[in-house]
């Protein structure tokens, strides 16, 4: 789980092999080409085709998000002390309010897009000894992509509100 991956030149370099999940087949040619799709897509991995990744070259995104607040207070002195009422708005992730395409940060690394082929599926070594694999489906559809995002509280705005008594 921890070793470094080789990352193809180009499809005939990694040997696909067909296989079947939820009632769709997927052949080894389909699986090639989202495979060289999927290097490509990717700034890291397209960068260093033929060659070995480079351990902790790639991390997470950073997530930018930005929050806003407003309060008014409304004061009155009574009886010599000063009694307050305080309203507030609270948006968070305010970006994500103005266009929903903003604020949207959140996302997972697909870590295990390449899976060696079960013995069920022919087996994980052909007659020459390389490996074969499936490249993974997900909901029926091969990846495509190497980040995904969450559908998570932190990928939408909100806004709370507040009221506040203070006396002295």
């Amino acid at each position: 789980n921890n070793d470094l991956i080789y990352i193809q030149k180009n499809a005939s370099e990694t040997n696909f092999v067909p296989f079947t999940t939820a009632g769709r087949l997927f052949t080894a040619a389909e699986q090639a080409e989202a495979w060289d799709a999927y290097i490509s897509q990717d700034k890291d991995l397209s960068k260093h085709r033929g060659q070995y990744a480079v351990r902790n070259a790639v991390f997470l995104p950073i997530v930018r998000q930005a929050d806003v607040s407003i309060a008014q207070d409304i004061f009155r002195n009574v009886g010599g002390k000063r009694h307050s009422l305080q309203f507030r708005a609270d948006i968070l992730n305010f970006a994500n309010l103005l266009n929903k395409n903003w604020g949207t940060g959140v996302r997972f690394v697909n870590a295990q897009p390449l899976i060696i082929a079960s013995a069920a599926q022919g087996g994980s070594i052909n007659a020459a000894g390389a490996p074969q694999y499936t490249l993974r489906a997900i909901n029926g559809a091969l990846m495509t992509k190497s980040f995904e995002g969450t559908a998570g509280i932190g990928d939408v705005y909100r806004v709370q509100f507040a009221l506040k008594y203070n006396f002295n």
